[in-house]
């Protein structure tokens, strides 16, 4: 059998993800996932559509349509948001970007598709709970057991630090930091960026007493994980969606109204930096809190509050406001406008 030597498509790809992104760029693994993601899509999209085996695939397949076809492939076909379409875009966008050194030859047709414009769409919401809604959420784990406490635990911390999911199941003891000056947590988010976010000391006291039942039962050192699954590993993204959905149904059969019928994994991140928000907390303070690496990014929660308030004013009963007479009336007033024309 003869061997099937890669292409130089396949070559550079690997060279993007294995390489370039860890290691040059310094992106955190669930970044690199999510680029991985992307461009496995763009692999599916090939095959599917182009009917170009992955293996088979080349630089010399590559157009401007391809691209275009492949981005419209993921709403109609897959039925992807706009959201999701310009996040694959992006990850196309950089590995073109890559290829343009890596391939000097197609730098012109890499340009092209890369000059692509994101696809716009409508104002961004964002889907969060009230005050009551993440209590009542709270409330629902059974502490008189081993996985209502972990539960219970989870919930609690992931609101009150807005962390994001993948974040919450890497967490370590060790990112817990119990200090005479207050608690805090080290949270390691996008692209290795750290941050730290102090705990209110419920929250910190709770800590305390679960990182003490936990060593009962398991292995608790430093460098364990805080939140673990039944099998003893790390708590992933699918297990934290699944007890969100599991609490979020049972109490919005308790507190109907209370909750969207959809739960998003993020829905206690969002929750949290509005509360914030809405508590007066600066904007800046919000973007550190929440590791966005621009303000930009935090500044759809401003826009989301401003809007509420809006809608909060409509519903208000007006007063009733006389009729502003008209200054062409005013004839002398009239006749002065008119002089100082001529």
């Amino acid at each position: 059998m003869s061997r099937i030597e890669p292409t130089n498509f396949a070559l550079a790809l690997s060279d993007f993800l294995f390489h370039y992104l860890p290691d040059q760029r310094g992106l955190s693994t669930n970044t690199v996932a999510s680029y991985s993601d992307a461009l496995s899509q763009f692999l599916v999209f090939c095959e599917k559509k182009m009917n170009i085996r992955r293996e088979k695939l080349t630089i010399n397949h590559l157009s401007l349509s391809m691209v275009e076809e492949f981005l419209d492939w993921l709403e109609n076909e897959m039925h992807c948001g706009v959201s999701t379409r310009n996040q694959r875009h992006a990850a196309l966008n950089s590995f073109f970007k890559f290829l343009q050194y890596k391939n000097p030859g197609h730098i012109a047709l890499f340009q092209q598709i890369r000059a692509i414009p994101r696809k716009t769409s409508k104002v961004q919401s964002v889907n969060h709970l009230s005050i009551e809604a993440v209590e009542a959420l709270i409330k629902m784990p059974d502490t008189n057991t081993v996985y209502g406490r972990r539960d219970f635990m989870l919930l609690s911390l992931m609101y009150e630090s807005a962390a994001r999911v993948s974040e919450m199941g890497n967490l370590k003891i060790s990112d817990i930091r119990f200090d005479r000056r207050g608690t805090t947590v080290h949270i390691v988010g996008k692209g290795n960026k750290p941050r730290i976010v102090p705990l209110i000391e419920p929250v910190a006291d709770c800590l305390k007493k679960y990182i003490s039942s936990e060593k009962e039962r398991r292995q608790c050192s430093n460098n364990d994980i805080l939140f673990c699954n039944r099998s003893g590993k790390p708590i992933t993204r699918a297990g934290i969606s699944y007890i969100l959905k599991k609490y979020s149904d049972t109490a919005r059969q308790q507190y109907p109204g209370l909750f969207p019928e959809k739960i998003h994994p993020h829905i206690m991140r969002h929750s949290r930096a509005m509360h914030w928000l809405e508590s007066g907390i600066d904007l800046q303070y919000i973007k550190d809190l929440l590791g966005h690496a621009d303000l930009s990014t935090t500044q759809i929660y401003a826009q989301l509050n401003l809007e509420m308030k809006r809608k909060v004013l409509q519903n208000v009963q007006p007063i009733n406001i006389p009729d502003c007479p008209s200054w062409t009336d005013d004839k002398p007033l009239l006749e002065w406008l008119q002089s100082l024309s001529k």
